[in-house]
């Protein structure tokens, strides 16, 4: 299996979970980042740094796939600018002892 059908036959909310961490390191309540932080982190996970990689949409719809959930949850969202707001929820997933259990909690 390569390491983009591994990415596509993940559960997407493991996906979601694992990501968020690192796309929100460092920031607070109300803090922003970039939301190409996501796709970053699904390239590192699932193998493929290079930005140049012809599956780039892939990731990239992947990545918004995981942004759309966490907005579903109330845990971020994105704002005019594009760049991704850390809502209340999304304080306390990160001090979440199990990510993916206190994600699929919020989506439910």
């Amino acid at each position: 299996m390569t390491s983009l059908q591994a990415m596509l036959d993940a559960d997407i909310v493991t996906v979601a979970a694992e990501a968020f961490a690192p796309t929100f390191t460092g920031v607070g309540l109300a803090g922003e980042t970039a939301s190409g932080k996501v796709a970053k982190h699904l390239r590192r996970q699932f193998g493929s740094p290079r930005w140049s990689d012809p599956n780039g949409p892939v990731y990239d719809a992947v990545a918004l796939q995981t942004i759309l959930l966490w907005e579903r949850a109330c845990v971020a969202g994105r704002v005019h600018s594009g760049q991704l707001k850390l809502l209340p929820r999304g304080v306390a997933l990160q001090a979440a002892p199990d990510p993916t259990t206190a994600l699929r909690e919020f989506l439910a």
